[in-house]
């Protein structure tokens, strides 16, 4: 296959281009039209997109399918829709109860899906049957518009039978008629449903509903691209009059009973029986039954049907691309590769309610407040990675629903997403003068679809999602209250103040709650008073940890004596060739400061950028060394060359270019206030007396900590500006060396989209101090980051020097360092744990530590520091690392392989399956075997998701192994367009995390069936050859041959 070729099947269904990488292949793509495909591929992806559209249809409720066909669902347009109508809140009790249960047994997702899907089909079959259109799931309850229509003016409208069935009754009218169909569908549901057994531990389901009528108007808004996709994502919403109705209509109903406003009672009076009567509400009524001697469940349903003509607005193939903006992109993946069934599942997640008032979605400003409002949650959400699952108005209000660990977007630290998302959330709702409240909570819930095959929607259900939803409502205005798992699982960046435990319903015993902080930027950085450095990594989780050490500095300090001393390590090698020095323990002290009689001064090597100016530049993932090198290096410049530190840092979390301001002035200001004490202890004033010009309001609030540390252009201008005038003023007035360090740490976000912004802000920046690095040879430059941008001149000089360093893993090596972190000889390392430690780490130094702390932790490992290690024998082979999801090594890893479409997920677990060199017919033998009926595009799409594996470094390209010549076939060895190639999943670390997300009979299809596909290619084609053979001769049957010999004779 030529790549061109290969590139042309980037948007077969089930794979998302990434219109930022794959230009050519969409250029490719735009030059193929209909009329140059084969009536082969023109059928494969016409059944591909049916059975696609079959599937998104089932998220799309017709109204907007209505609004498409009457031109008013253009992606700016906000009202789509107004009309008058029944809105039904129907109310499901008993989902809790059943998800508690289910939560605890393995098979819990299956069964829960089972459940939900046996409830929901007969209760949404009712409400299609009488023309109700489900607008929302609201987790277990629906919000159901039953539209009003003059079907008097249908085509099909034959004058015999009345829009509401009965025969000589006079026609009730357009509003009357549809809360007569909801009516009527409210009492069937009751009839059919009310407690519905569930079949699990005696738990029961049933339902309360509530119904008001009126004006209504059906919005979408948002309009912003989530991280993982290139569809911009859509809410729609219904308001209107009728749900300020509900919101007192739906509490008033009680288990198996509907409660009518007074303005829809109006219009039913004379058709239906009234319940109870309510003594608190007694112009809210109860719905009985009908009256039967006027109206009939069969006869409106009859007409209903009847005169329904919504099929005509269905969405088609043509507008399939259009379904998209309203389905989750994991969802909506699923959908195209036919594996919808698999997003069902239990998994941990942290959410966020709010509860949104102040804003009147109905006045003639309100819709573009909502879309401004919507518009500003999903940019916060999407730029921590989180899922926006739900935005509605239902009886309690304006709600929103906001999930962190939803795949694709799984990350360890989501609890701490969550929380630093909502602070920034409450900031939005500050801005548009708005009242919220916060709930955040983490725990298990069922994550996936609700509903039936004809309307569903994807949600999240759960103790976890109910629980924030109480304390929400617990929050002061503009406050937020956050659960215990919550706060014991976020790291050190959000503090938390623990307050009274409350009661909420459902619960018997009262919950701890908490109120979160996040923890103040650090007003020392660089230089302190005590001629100390303070690195900016000992405030901010730059180096992949949690900030939860109760001594930063000297676990810091830990770290780069256990890394930075291994004399075999080349990029330490390489350093002390630049620093003309080797790695000296007692420049690491704690007692250790700049100045100190204690260090001799040095001069650089000549050449080096620490001698002459110039920049350094670290790459590499998290953990593999590139803080605990930067900070032996500044630390070294500093001792030994006077060379003073300056700090820029940006990261992990998004938007934070404000901060690097910060670090940049203040760094620099304790620079002059090193070399004068005169200096100004008040960064504003020392700022205005080094630098009168270049002072200002917002520097001043900066520094003053009266300016967020989200992003402002402005903010990091003025800085920038100030910053190069004070380093061009150390160069000229004194002759004091400085060392500029700038970080960029992108911690465990997934998409590049996500930091695009702030990776521009860090080079640019980077950038204009090169330039000012390659004027004046007093000013070196170190910089930091995952991948360095090889397009940027200062990075092309590094490499042109050789003064790019590309970390990798530990080699040989990684023994020294598990000697120097276990603090024994290295002799004393047991052999079985060097193997172990190597192939499950890939070298990584932090999941050395972490693995090392959990084998320590679980008691497989003995250390006696300074002696002895011992492992518990034969304890290696048992060890479940999949279970160790909270470290960075394990949680990383599941996140990554969470954040692959749904093709290369199936690729990946069946690669965990063998434990050699595999081909793509044996991965296709599981998941497109040919003699399945797969076509060629089949297998297009599985090789195009192997091949992502391969780039994303999750299997390997390997040789064929070598196999006996008497049995391979030539058919086998050789083929059309060349070798075969072969893949092995050589990470150990990958292959035990993937294993576990696959079952043992899973495991033993795929190798079954892999064995069975390699059999019948390499013997298939010899025996078809001999039977081809034997067919080609004249056969004739024996008992012919013998009446033959018989005549001749």
């Amino acid at each position: 296959m030529t790549s061109s070729r290969v590139s042309g099947a980037e948007g077969l269904p089930g794979q998302v281009v990434d219109h930022d990488s794959e230009g050519s292949s969409r250029a490719l793509l735009q030059s193929i039209t209909v009329d140059k495909l084969d009536d082969s591929v023109k059928n494969w992806l016409n059944d591909q997109n049916t059975q696609t559209l079959d599937g998104a249809l089932a998220f799309v409720p017709f109204i907007l399918q209505q609004a498409y066909f009457e031109k008013q669902l253009d992606e700016k347009q906000i009202v789509i829709h107004r009309g008058t109508g029944g809105v039904v809140f129907s109310d499901a009790s008993g989902f809790t109860a059943l998800t508690e249960k289910l939560a605890k047994k393995s098979n819990g997702a299956e069964l829960l899906s089972q459940c939900l899907t046996a409830f929901f089909t007969p209760l949404i079959d009712l409400i299609n049957a009488y023309r109700g259109d489900t607008i929302k799931f609201s987790g277990d309850a629906l919000t159901i518009y039953f539209p009003a229509v003059d079907d008097t003016k249908c085509p099909a409208y034959n004058g015999i039978v009345p829009p509401h069935g009965s025969f000589g009754l006079p026609d009730l009218g357009p509003m009357a008629t549809a809360v007569l169909r909801a009516s009527a569908c409210c009492i069937e549901i009751h009839r059919r449903l009310h407690m519905f057994d569930t079949g699990v531990d005696d738990v029961r389901l049933c339902l309360h509903i509530g119904m008001g009528c009126g004006e209504i108007q059906i919005l979408q808004v948002g309009g912003i691209v989530p991280p993982e996709t290139h569809v911009a994502r859509m809410e729609y919403l219904i308001s209107g009059n009728p749900l300020e109705q509900i919101s007192i209509a739906e509490p008033l109903a009680k288990n198996g009973e509907t409660c009518l406003s007074p303005q829809a009672w109006e219009l039913v009076k004379d058709c239906v029986v009234e319940g109870r009567p309510l003594e608190d509400r007694m112009d809210f009524r109860l719905l009985l039954k009908m009256d039967e001697s006027k109206y009939t469940f069969p006869t409106i349903k009859y007409a209903t049907q009847l005169y329904d003509s919504r099929h005509e607005n269905s969405f088609s193939i043509q507008e399939l691309e259009i379904t998209r903006r309203y389905i989750p992109s994991a969802v909506y993946k699923q959908i195209e590769c036919g594996t919808l069934q698999y997003v069902n599942e239990m998994r941990d997640v942290s959410v966020i309610f709010i509860s949104g008032s102040n804003l009147d979605v109905m006045s003639p400003e309100g819709p573009k407040q909502c879309q401004e409002l919507m518009s500003s949650v999903q940019k916060v959400c999407y730029a921590h990675e989180g899922t926006l699952n739900k935005f509605l108005i239902d009886d309690k209000g304006m709600l929103f629903l906001l999930v962190f660990g939803l795949p694709p977007l799984v990350h360890p630290d989501d609890p701490t997403r969550a929380v630093l998302a909502t602070m920034e959330l409450v900031q939005v709702f500050k801005r548009l003068d708005l009242i919220g409240r916060f709930g955040v909570t983490t725990g298990r819930s069922y994550c996936g679809v609700c509903g039936s095959a004809k309307r569903m929607e994807y949600t999240v259900l759960g103790d976890c999602v109910n629980l924030a939803a109480r304390i929400m409502t617990r929050a002061e205005p503009l406050g937020v209250l956050c659960d215990e798992e919550t706060s014991k699982h976020c790291s050190g960046e959000v503090l938390f103040k623990a307050l009274e435990p409350v009661k909420v319903k459902g619960k018997s015993v009262a919950i701890p709650i908490f109120k979160p902080f996040v923890k103040e930027a650090t007003t020392s950085i660089g230089l302190t008073v005590e001629h100390k450095i303070r690195f900016p990594w000992y405030d901010n989780p730059l180096d992949g940890s949690t900030l939860t050490s109760k001594d930063p500095v000297k676990t810091c300090k830990e770290k780069v004596l256990h890394l930075c001393s291994i004399q075999r390590w080349a990029p330490g090698q390489k350093i002390a060739s630049l620093l003309g020095g080797p790695f000296n323990k007692v420049l690491h002290s704690v007692e250790q400061s700049v100045g100190s009689s204690a260090s001799s001064r040095m001069k650089a090597p000549e050449r080096s950028p620490f001698a002459e100016g110039g920049l350094v530049v670290l790459e590499g993932n998290a953990g593999l060394g590139k803080i605990e090198l930067a900070e032996h290096i500044v630390t070294f410049c500093a001792m030994q060359f006077q060379m003073l530190p300056v700090f820029g840092t940006m990261g992990p979390r998004p938007g934070e270019s404000n901060r690097m301001a910060l670090e940049l002035l203040r760094s620099t200001i304790n620079v002059f206030r090193n070399m004068n004490a005169s200096t100004p202890s008040d960064d504003v004033h020392a700022l205005e007396k080094l630098a009168p010009l270049h002072s200002g309001m917002q520097l001043a609030d900066l520094l003053r900590g009266r300016t967020s540390h989200r992003d402002n252009p402005e903010v990091m201008g003025f800085a920038l500006k100030a910053v190069l005038a004070l380093l061009a003023k150390l160069a000229k007035e004194t002759q004091t060396g400085v060392l500029v360090v700038l970080q960029f740490e992108q911690g465990t976000s997934l998409f590049d989209k996500t930091m695009q912004a702030d990776l521009a802000v860090f080079w640019k920046v980077t950038s204009a101090l090169s330039q000012l690095i390659a004027k004046e040879k007093s000013i070196a430059g170190l910089v930091l980051c995952r991948e360095a941008d090889r397009e940027q001149y200062c990075v092309q000089e590094a490499i042109k020097t050789g003064n790019l360093l590309t970390l990798k893993g530990l080699n040989e090596e990684i023994i020294e360092y598990m000697a120097n972190y276990l603090q024994i000889p290295e002799e004393a390392v047991p052999p079985p744990l060097r193997k172990f430690v190597k192939e499950v780490t890939m070298g990584n130094p932090l999941y050395v530590r972490e693995t090392l702390d959990q084998l320590m932790a679980e008691g497989h490992l003995k250390v006696k520091p300074g002696t002895s290690a011992t492992m518990v024998p034969g304890v290696l082979n048992d060890i479940d690392i999949a279970a160790w999801n909270h470290t960075a090594m394990v949680g990383g890893t599941v996140c990554n392989i969470e954040s692959l479409d749904p093709i290369e997920t199936a690729a990946l677990k069946m690669s965990t399956c063998f434990e050699g060199a595999f081909t793509l017919p044996d991965l296709a033998a599981s998941n497109c075997s040919q003699w399945g009926g797969s076509t060629h595009f089949d297998l297009l799409r599985l090789y195009r998701a192997t091949r992502k594996l391969v780039h994303r470094g999750f299997i390997e390209k390997v040789q064929p192994p070598t196999r006996d010549p008497g049995r391979s076939s030539q058919h086998e060895q050789r083929h059309q367009f060349g070798d075969m190639q072969h893949f092995q999943m050589q990470s150990a670390l990958i292959r035990t995390v993937g294993a576990a997300m696959v079952l043992e009979a899973q495991r033993k299809s795929v190798k079954r069936n892999a064995l069975i596909d390699r059999v019948l290619k390499q013997d298939l084609p010899e025996r078809m050859t001999k039977l081809k053979e034997k067919m080609s001769l004249q056969h004739i049957p024996w008992y012919y041959e013998r009446a033959l010999r018989r005549m001749l004779n």
